[in-house]
């Protein structure tokens, strides 16, 4: 009974990590904190972004201006137009050039070469060719011989294998969220909804790659104009929305008083903010759903972002539920 509970308890061993998403990385004495108190043992760092700017440029770097005990994994955002804009040999360019920013900012900022690195980027059906090629041809890079590749999947990319494809690397880490229409107005927690989640989780565990887990846990703002989608404001709090500008429609709508400037956004009387966010109990739950469809094995488990403003409105005790929803 013991060697069986042991080597039961063995797999569902997970790795408490943290995403940080900001380009300066200079963590605050509260964010150190959470990650000693938590046991926090990985920190996925987005490095940079690749984006489309009539050809492939980088973007948004990180700036480091101290270190960490935690293991940093590298991350490059890519975006999918990227992707659908560029040939064969242009794929295999974009590839080294990534590469080699890498290896500058490891260098640059005295940094062991990573253990894993993490590729972002929301592919479809029409950009798989290039995605995957991109995928190979940084794998040949000499530094990277030893490195654990890991791709971020969407629950889409889950449900519909079969055309989107499953991207060469060793794991791939589901990302819990973002899961519903974005510029519906009228749609539920574009974050996190469960109804949403349960028409995709069915096929997680048939899933041909070891998967880690993501949760959310920010919260953002959505600008409408009748009902018309025109700016994600992220982060946002509903403390950033002051009864001064804003009047409260319902339970999370709010609607510009006059005309005013906000986060450098120009607001007309009558706009509306939709307020989306994620709370400890709306975690908790995708965690635990999630929980129940995958498969029994060790993995890391990341919670989406590291960030001041987050860690005010979950206590260190609802992270622990989160994280113990995979043990």
């Amino acid at each position: 009974m013991f060697f069986a509970t042991s080597c039961s308890k063995k797999e569902n061993t997970i790795t408490r990590s943290f995403y940080h998403w900001q380009s300066s990385f200079d963590i605050d004495e509260k964010e150190k904190t959470t990650l000693d108190t938590l046991h926090i043992q990985k920190l996925y760092v987005r490095f940079f972004d690749v984006t489309w700017e009539g050809q492939p440029a980088p973007a948004a770097q990180v700036n480091f201006s101290e270190t960490t005990k935690q293991q940093i994994v590298p991350v490059v955002f890519i975006t999918n137009e990227t992707l659908l804009h560029i040939d064969t040999e242009q794929t295999k360019t974009l590839a080294f050039k990534i590469s080699k920013l890498l290896e500058d900012i490891l260098n640059k900022n005295e940094m062991d070469f990573p253990q894993e690195i993490q590729l972002d980027c929301d592919w479809n059906e029409s950009s798989k060719d290039n995605y995957f090629l991109l995928i190979e041809e940084m794998k040949k890079f000499p530094l990277w011989e030893k490195v654990t590749w890991s791709a971020t999947i969407r629950l889409h990319q889950v449900k519909f294998r079969e055309k989107t494809g499953v991207p060469p690397v060793n794991r791939g880490m589901l990302m819990f969220y973002n899961m519903g229409t974005i510029d519906d107005y009228d749609a539920a927690n574009s974050i996190f909804n469960e109804t949403t989640a349960n028409q995709y989780v069915d096929r997680i565990d048939e899933y041909p790659l070891p998967l880690d887990a993501a949760i959310a846990c920010f919260s953002w703002g959505l600008l409408f104009e009748n009902e018309r989608l025109l700016k994600i404001f992220y982060p946002l709090d509903e403390n950033d929305l002051p009864d001064s500008l804003f009047a409260r429609d319902g339970e999370n709508i709010f609607t510009a008083r006059r005309n005013f400037y906000f986060e450098g956004q120009f607001l007309v009387a009558g706009n509306q903010v939709k307020l989306e966010t994620m709370t400890p109990q709306l975690s908790l739950e995708a965690a635990t759903l999630l929980s129940k469809h995958m498969k029994n094995e060790p993995r890391s488990v990341i919670l989406y972002h590291l960030d001041t403003t987050i860690l005010n409105r979950y206590a260190n005790e609802e992270f622990e539920t989160i994280f113990g929803a995979f043990d």
